[in-house]
């Protein structure tokens, strides 16, 4: 039976979580202590900085009422944490980048989808490293895993950790602590604390100013504003981010601090190393000691978002000591928000940008649905829009031409990384319908890599997808990636050309900026999924559904939405212009 993690086993799993959310859900409860429906209760408001001690974080817990429900901006607290500096800075971004208001949970889902999600992280670490027992890990072995780390290794009085985690009494963890001998009394009546002088004081990982420089860093250079945090720690002497080199031979130097790129090319850093592994393998690797960091402990993480792996955080220690696993926690928390802050950059360049880079691939591979689904049914498959619904999948609405809806349902049910397929309108030719996309799918590569899609269909057993990159993108890295999942993946076509003029004027001058990624989500599903046709193609808590999130919640960010929408054509009091035709006033009517 399992009832705590060690060091490792914790690292692992944290590390094999697939998604920014889900390794948030497994770090409240690990590092917060937090039970599995407080995980879905807390919000931005309820975390602050400690008044008393300087860089210290506290997060409420609020209690529930009688029907088990969150009660309202005055509830009560149940009792207040404290969050590793590292953990708080991660919330405070992931709550900024996906537009989590003040007064929105941060993990937005039922107490069942948290129990799974960390089975399931579980499982998926288990087959990546013999530390994790296996698929046995829920939330109550993370809070016990929480309680041991404090008890055990952070030597924290016993009565704290009972407060910090909501346990009715010590006598809950007895489990965790041994029996003192009687020196171990004698130094405890002394005031030690009773666990001698051979206890290793353990310390907040030194990542903290690498996440302060990443929230600082605006607009500007994700990379480098990360590698001058760190570089200005005491812990580290250097840090640097390289990426992988065009034709995939070596690296490149992307951002570099406490040492110049060019030193960092004599030393033979951009040949290879552990950056490089971190890179290609997508997991962190370490090294005590190599000519390329003159000797001294080095660690390199990856800088990921989503299955996309864009280079490797590398950071070097100012001594001999070693780096303890809670460090190397930090900085893989750390390669994860950086890996997210680049294709947010992306995407920012995309939509400021007078000029992009248009790419067209071609697939006919098995494994992509498009092609997969247009050979079988011999029909015409057009993607119309794709919203993301969490952070592993995107939801695309179909228009199919040549097929009927119950013959697409039955190549979902077949094809990897496909599912719930969804009817909005059946034809007499074909339908437009709806499925859930994770990583069976050419467009949801592209919107992986931060491309912008714009024209995407299947006919004949082949896919053409042409999407937009920021001016200037290196392709070739994305093609590699994509090859990597379809084998005969073919780049047919590369051009820069200027922005539409519509684009330019409805998108970037216009309302797009006002919307979070949420509410533009649920914008989107709405108007795709036939909800404000007449009648309607899907209901509300049909598109909610689809989008795997509550109604309420749906409601909230459509109506927000909405009014963003509307905020851009009334705003500043500007009246409707009279045209040719027009009468003076108009009424609505039934």
């Amino acid at each position: 039976m399992v009832d705590h993690l060690g060091p490792d086993a914790y690292d692992a799993l944290v590390t094999a979580a697939e998604t920014y959310r889900s390794a948030l859900v497994v770090r409240l409860a690990g590092e917060a202590g937090l039970r599995t429906d407080e995980i879905t209760r807390v919000e931005p408001r309820h975390l602050r900085e400690a008044e008393s001690v300087a860089g210290a974080h506290l997060l409420a817990v609020p209690a529930t009422d009688a029907d088990g429900e969150p009660g309202a901006p005055d509830e009560t607290v149940d009792r207040e944490t404290v969050v590793p500096a590292s953990l708080a800075a991660d919330l405070g971004r992931y709550a900024t980048s996906e537009g989590i208001g003040d007064d929105e949970p941060y993990v937005d889902l039922s107490p069942r989808r948290v129990q799974m999600i960390v089975r399931e992280t579980a499982a998926r670490a288990a087959d990546l490293s013999d530390a994790v027992p296996d698929d046995r890990v829920t939330p109550s072995v993370l809070r016990q895993t929480f309680a041991r780390r404090l008890l055990v290794e952070r030597d924290v009085d016993p009565r704290a950790v009972r407060d910090a985690g909501g346990w009715e009494s010590l006598a809950t963890l007895d489990s965790h602590l041994d029996a003192l001998d009687g020196e171990a009394l004698a130094a405890a009546v002394a005031g030690d604390g009773g666990r001698g002088d051979d206890r290793a004081e353990r310390v907040e990982p030194v990542a903290l100013p690498g996440f302060e420089a990443l929230a600082d860093s605006g607009s500007s250079d994700p990379a480098a504003a990360v590698a001058a945090g760190l570089a200005e720690a005491d812990r580290w002497d250097e840090a640097w981010v390289v990426r992988r080199a065009v034709g995939g031979d070596g690296a490149d130097v992307a951002a570099a601090a406490g040492v110049d790129a060019e030193r960092l090319s004599n030393r033979g850093v951009t040949a290879g190393g552990p950056w490089l592994d971190a890179i290609t393998e997508g997991a962190p690797a370490a090294t005590d000691g190599r000519q390329e960091t003159d000797g001294r402990p080095a660690v390199a993480v990856p800088a990921a978002h989503e299955g996309v792996t864009h280079g490797a955080l590398c950071v070097v220690a100012a001594d001999e000591g070693r780096v303890d696993e809670s460090e190397r926690r930090a900085l893989v928390a750390l390669g994860r928000c950086l890996g997210r802050a680049v294709t947010a950059d992306r995407w920012r360049e995309l939509l400021h940008s007078d000029a992009v880079t248009e790419v067209e691939f071609h697939a006919t591979d098995e494994g992509a649905f498009l092609a997969r689904a247009s050979d079988r049914l011999d029909c015409r498959i057009e993607v119309a829009s794709t919203v993301d619904v969490d952070e592993d999948a995107s939801r695309a609405y179909l228009s199919v031409d040549g097929a009927r809806p119950q013959d697409v349902a039955v190549v979902v049910e077949d094809a990897p990384g496909v599912s719930d397929f969804r009817v909005i309108e059946t034809r007499e030719e074909g339908c437009s319908a709806s499925v859930r996309l994770a990583d069976g799918s050419l467009v949801r590569g592209l919107i992986d890599h931060g491309a912008t899609v714009r024209d995407a269909s299947g006919a004949d057993g082949r896919v053409r997808v042409v999407a937009d990159f920021p001016e200037g993108t290196n392709v070739r890295p994305v093609a590699d990636g994509l090859r990597d999942r379809f084998a005969d993946v073919r780049l047919a076509s590369k051009e820069s050309v200027a922005r539409s003029p519509r684009t330019e004027s409805s998108l970037r001058d216009g309302v797009a900026d006002r919307f979070t990624d949420r509410q533009w989500a649920a914008l989107s599903a709405a108007y795709h999924g036939g909800y404000f046709d007449w009648p309607r193609g899907s209901t509300a808590e049909e598109v909610a559904d689809a989008m795997g999130v509550s109604s309420p919640t749906f409601h909230n960010h459509l109506r927000k939405a909405q009014r963003a929408l509307l905020d851009g054509l009334f705003e500043d009091g500007s009246e409707r212009p009279i045209r040719a035709g027009d009468e003076p006033t108009a009424r609505i009517e039934d």
